[in-house]
């Protein structure tokens, strides 16, 4: 498993490196070039100091890992928590920038991730992101640039950090954030622009993604054929995601609006495949605002997200249903390193089809796959700026979030159940 993980690393960082050590020879060759009236051992004394104020200064390293404990009633969560207790979800991330030029870095991250039958049990190791970064245009107040690679998805407040797990405001994510097709907004493969304006009056930014996403993904599958026979695999095709963000001075408010457009095909997994010709397509948008004072902090988001199946009229007719979700959050800061947090939080397939009616007597399958309805409560206890545990619970109404990997037998899932989570993180 380490063996793995360890290989795509350096796989995947071999370029990298080159790139670094390409960009030290530069540099070194221009302190040569200053020195050269210097006697012999002050220009190697020189050389050696500039390498290791470079590797210092613009070389970081971090890295974070985190590891969660389950119990529910009902429906299982990352692997078999149902009526017993589940390790099943563990995170392990490394990375690396490099400031190559005053407007040229370059980062990576690779990730180590189990998450129940979605991972399997020795989890799976891949390249989290990996980018070049070009500032284009620099000002005192204005900044725009470049990303090429593969590169984070600004979806909402979370997206972006969503693996860091002291990043979250609890164990699980709000709904709005597509923990079944998580791999599908993470990041996308091609290019991003972005630009930054700091005013009076707050700062503001604006990214736009363009390339292709992740969508082979077992679980995405699932969750849009209910079929767990289907033996095809989900290939991304040319997508967008964009989003405008506005934060006051200081962060006290933050207000973001991001769009996604996104474009699935599917390839069969043999000649009589049933699903070929399936093609999908998501246009979303979420609107996320937040208040953050000294003590008390309040968080909503609200997202729509037209979908088109479209393509196997001989399963099912093409559908576009309309999905909607919102939460809103309140947070209080009991102590300085203790926090408690209350959520509500909808999620519903269908707004034509709120409590599941029409699909279950189109399907004969349970209504409650076409909503879910949460109340979460969650303390945090930040024992150090490194180390972070959390408890969670929170119940639950509805199971249209449920992991189909996790819990395969689709009529037997659970409408009214219960979720308790403990966690504990670590960031260097």
């Amino acid at each position: 498993m380490m063996q793995k993980f360890v290989y795509l690393i350096i796989n995947k960082l071999g370029c990298f490196l080159c790139l670094c050590f390409l960009s030290l020879v530069v540099n070194a060759q221009d302190t040569d070039i200053k020195i050269t009236e210097e006697p012999v051992m002050a220009q190697e004394s020189s050389s050696w100091t500039t390498l290791k104020k470079v590797w210092h200064e613009d070389i970081q390293f971090h890295g974070f890992f985190s590891q969660g404990l389950f119990h529910t009633s009902g429906n299982n969560v990352y692997g078999n928590s149902k009526n017993s207790v589940s390790a099943g979800l563990t995170e392990l991330g490394v990375n690396v920038s490099y400031q190559a030029l005053n407007n040229l870095s370059f980062a990576v991250q690779g990730l180590y991730r189990r998450a129940g039958e979605s991972t399997g049990d020795w989890g799976e190791a891949s390249l989290d992101y990996a980018f070049f970064d070009y500032t284009f245009f620099n000002s005192s107040a204005v900044r725009m640039g470049l990303r090429g690679g593969r590169v984070k998805n600004p979806w909402g407040f979370y997206n972006e950090t969503r693996d860091v797990a002291s990043t979250h405001p609890t164990i699980f994510l709000p709904l709005v954030y597509f923990d079944r097709s998580r791999a599908l907004f993470l990041s996308l493969d091609g290019g991003q622009v972005y630009a930054d304006h700091n005013s009076s009056v707050g700062n503001f930014s604006y990214k736009l993604n363009f390339g292709l996403m992740n969508a082979d993904d077992d679980e995405l599958l699932m969750a849009v054929t209910f079929d767990p026979t289907v033996s095809g695999q989900l290939k991304g095709e040319p997508s967008l995601v964009t989003q405008l963000a506005y934060e006051s001075t200081g962060g006290l408010y933050a207000i973001a609006f991001s769009y996604a457009h996104a474009n699935v095909s599917y390839t069969p997994g043999n000649t009589l495949d049933p699903y070929t010709g399936l093609q999908l397509k998501f246009n979303s948008f979420i609107l996320s605002t937040q208040y953050n004072g000294e003590k008390f902090s309040l968080v909503g988001e609200y997202a729509l997200q037209w979908n088109q199946f479209a393509g196997i009229t001989l399963i099912r007719p093409d559908s576009e249903p309309i999905s909607e979700y919102w939460y809103v959050q309140a947070g209080y800061r009991i102590l300085d390193n203790l926090q408690v947090t209350l959520r509500y939080d909808s999620s519903v397939q269908d707004i034509h089809d709120r409590s599941g009616r029409t699909f279950h007597q189109q399907t004969g399958l349970p209504a409650h796959l076409m909503f879910t309805k949460d109340i979460v409560v969650g303390l945090r206890w930040d024992i150090t700026p490194a180390w972070m545990v959390r408890a969670e619970y929170q119940r639950v109404h509805g199971a249209s979030v449920v992991s189909g990997l996790d819990n395969t037998n689709i009529p037997e899932r659970a409408r009214d159940w219960n979720i308790y989570a403990l966690q504990v993180a670590y960031r260097f």
